[in-house]
């Protein structure tokens, strides 16, 4: 199954057919701007104008009241790794912590100055890191909903991506220069030296599941770069291709093929070792590949576009080898 948000609803789909799999969610509750599942895919997050709300994946039933709070759009939200917390952000400048059982209110994070807009729990459910519209990044400690340390504040404009490694000890950022920064995930202070040397904006990042590779979009070339996590130096040579910036990139689960979506339109695969281009470009978004992901067997790829469309693509047997 995979979700999609489009014309005011939330739509399910089967990834093996590409069929619409139950009534269409949230019909009534204003523009959404944020939608997951729960990590055992039977409940649908949905934050949108009027809050957060939970529903049951293919029955589309509300499950209870919206969880309160929050005075005004939501702009993030998502599970914990286990299921059992809810974190969402908004325009009201604070990240919220409910358990998704009760719909109680835990915590309320409170610290940025205007919207949060993204929300993203570190592997082991213990941290919760947000960025906002102030061009900060705030580590929380989801147990008692306190600061980590000082806010993580983006040197050079607003915070584009962030990422955990794996493991949960590293937390990194990227914003309007061409520098990542790296953050010890317990104490939020500095992980050694930050990742320099990407053409321009870094608009994406990932990790690979082992955590020895990152991946980043370099926006003033349109590349990719990969990069040795521990020793912060190139991976491999810039991955060219694209003719226009990478919005979305992701690594299948072995860690041997890295996807990115680009504003060209195209979905491109790349060997993850040696980062050669592995097949032709996947062609027919018109437009801008915003978003993508594989399906856990690794057998194919979704993208989501600014055509409003999304496409399944199959990997041949030599993607994959």
């Amino acid at each position: 199954m995979f979700a999609t948000v489009s014309n005011g609803a939330v739509r399910q789909w089967n990834a093996a057919t590409g069929r619409q799999a139950g009534p269409a969610l949230g019909e009534q509750i204003g523009a959404i701007h944020s939608v997951g599942f729960s990590p055992n895919g039977k409940r649908v997050i949905i934050g949108s104008d009027t809050g957060v709300s939970l529903w049951a994946a293919v029955t589309g039933e509300q499950i209870g009241a919206p969880l309160a709070g929050h005075a005004g759009a939501v702009r993030a939200a998502t599970f914990s790794p286990t299921g059992q917390l809810v974190a969402a952000g908004g325009d009201d400048g604070t990240a919220r912590l409910w358990n998704s059982g009760t719909g109680q209110l835990l915590f309320t994070l409170a610290g940025h100055v205007g919207a949060v807009t993204s929300v993203v729990f570190s592997p082991d459910g213990r941290r919760l890191a947000t960025a906002g519209a102030d061009n900060t990044v705030r580590l929380w400690d989801v147990g008692t909903g306190q600061l980590i340390g000082m806010p993580l504040a983006a040197i050079a404009g607003p915070v584009y991506a962030l990422s955990f490694t794996p493991d949960a000890a590293l937390l990194a950022t990227s914003d309007g220069s061409d520098v990542v920064r790296l953050w010890n995930a317990t104490t939020g202070a500095p992980a050694g030296r930050p990742i320099v040397g990407n053409a321009g904006p870094v608009y994406a990042l990932t990790f690979n599941l082992a955590g020895t590779l990152l991946a980043t979009s370099s926006g003033g070339d349109d590349t990719v770069r990969l990069w040795n996590v521990a020793t912060r130096r190139p991976a491999a040579a810039p991955l060219a291709g694209h003719t226009g910036p990478v919005r979305a990139m992701r690594f299948n689960l072995s860690g041997t093929l890295l996807a990115t979506g680009s504003d060209d339109g195209t979905l491109r695969l790349w060997d993850a070792e040696t980062g050669d281009a592995v097949g032709e470009p996947s062609i027919g978004h018109e437009g801008p590949v915003w978003s993508l992901r594989f399906t856990p067997e690794g057998k194919r790829v979704i993208t989501a576009g600014k055509d409003n469309t999304v496409r399944l693509w199959r990997l041949t047997e030599e993607d994959v080898a």
